[in-house]
């Protein structure tokens, strides 16, 4: 049987018909004299399988515009040297630590520092700055500070003195009464006493103003010189005068008031131990702590009333609100800055009398005299006041404009003071209705 004779060239692509399963749309038929002359075993001989995808429709796009920006320059950086390898030192940029590791937390730099036109800055002070605020007070002006502290000091110690040393001599020209059947006498000798007692208290009260005048006074102050500003003694004076009987007042109520609570107090363990002998210890130790924790309290909560008063221009009921609401929620931070600057207080007050009662207890055991002993005192309380007066004081206006700054952003309102400064000293620290 003879074999098929092979095909002496292409088959007419006219005449060619696609085999089954292949695509039924295909390209147009390739004219005569343009149809290519395939390679052996090239796709579209017979008995070959076209390439993948022959013949299928082109993808979505294709022959479209292209895209905007087509062609364009490439952006900023393109091409550029990639970053370096993890953990070598890269590039450092404004607050980056120098030589921080690439892709590393790095170390920014600190806040910007608060505005600090006197004595402390103007932001929530620290306990510490609160203490060398105080202390501040007499750096920045030692002549008005100390000068007013001294001559308080000194009115306060020369009263006491001449009351104690009336005090002692009617003591001394007392007689013993036991025994004594003479009515005359006993009158003399109740009279004596009297005396007595009447020159050591009326000092105490004078002495007692004097001290909130010396508040009154440092406080004012101290609201001028947190913004910088430095005030003699007629300026002080002027500011405080129409505040000063109200801050008597004031003065009064937490004292008289804190007397009485405490009275009532005693009085209550007394008639307890009348009423039920000796069961009344156990009441009597309730009733005299918890009283005791009240009045803890209530000191706490109303120890920024003065400042208060003094800054803000208020009256007494309302400086004592005022207060306990800015009290409220620091009570214990006010406690221990309150504790802390009492401790500094009686160390300073010990520094000071500890030598001069020395002196006079050696000086007075070569002398029966009591003038020795009564100088001594009066020295002692002459220096002491010179340095603890204006601390005291110091600390507790600042605490209280630290108070306002952390519950009312008062330093916002000190840093506009200080733009616009006022004739009054303590203009910025009235609320702002």
């Amino acid at each position: 049987m003879s074999e098929p004779t092979p095909p002496s060239g292409p088959p007419d692509p006219r005449e060619w018909a696609p085999p089954s399963g292949w695509s039924p749309e295909q390209p147009p038929a390739w004219p005569a004299q343009q149809a290519p002359t395939p390679a052996p075993g090239a796709p579209g001989e017979p008995g070959q399988a076209p390439p993948p995808g022959y013949g299928q429709q082109p993808p979505p796009g294709y022959g479209q515009a292209p895209p905007p920006g087509y062609g364009q320059a490439p952006p900023a950086g393109y091409g550029q040297a990639p970053p370096p390898a993890y953990g070598q030192p890269g590039p450092t940029y404004p607050g980056q630590q120098a030589g921080a590791a690439w892709g590393q937390p790095t170390a920014w730099g600190p806040p910007p520092t608060a505005p600090k036109p006197g004595i402390v800055p103007l932001r929530p002070l620290g306990v510490g700055e609160l203490l060398d605020g105080a202390l501040s007070l007499i750096r920045s002006n030692p002549r008005t500070v100390l000068g007013l502290a001294a001559v308080i000091s000194a009115v306060s110690a020369l009263i006491q003195t001449a009351g104690l040393w009336i005090s002692l001599r009617y003591l001394e020209t007392m007689t013993p009464v036991v025994g004594s059947a003479d009515e005359v006498d006993i009158a003399a000798e109740l009279t004596t006493l009297a005396t007595g007692s009447i020159a050591q208290i009326v000092p105490a009260l004078v002495a007692g103003f004097l001290q909130v005048l010396a508040s009154g006074l440092f406080i004012v102050l101290v609201g001028a010189a947190v913004l910088g500003r430095r005030l003699d003694a007629s300026q002080t004076w002027a500011t405080l005068r129409p505040r000063l009987l109200r801050l008597v007042g004031v003065t009064l109520i937490i004292s008289v008031g804190g007397l009485l609570a405490v009275g009532l107090m005693i009085g209550s363990i007394v008639a307890l131990a009348f009423a039920i002998g000796p069961w009344a210890a156990l009441p009597g130790v309730v009733i005299g702590l918890g009283g005791t924790i009240l009045l803890v309290y209530a000191y706490v909560k109303l120890a920024v009333a003065s400042p208060a008063l003094v800054m803000e221009g208020t009256g007494v009921l309302a400086s004592l609100s005022r207060s306990w609401v800015l009290v409220r929620r620091s009570w214990w931070r006010v406690l221990g800055i309150l504790i802390l600057a009492a401790v500094i207080t009686s160390l300073l007050t010990t520094v000071v009398t500890v030598p001069v009662t020395l002196i006079a207890t050696l000086v007075s055991g070569f002398s029966e005299s009591l003038l020795p002993t009564v100088f001594a005192s009066g020295v002692a309380t002459l220096v002491a006041g010179i340095i603890t007066l204006p601390f005291s004081a110091a600390v507790t206006g600042l605490l209280y404009i630290d108070l306002r700054m952390r519950r009312e952003a008062l330093d916002i309102e000190l840093v506009s003071a200080g733009v616009h400064p006022s004739e009054d000293p303590l203009a910025a620290y009235r609320p702002q209705r």
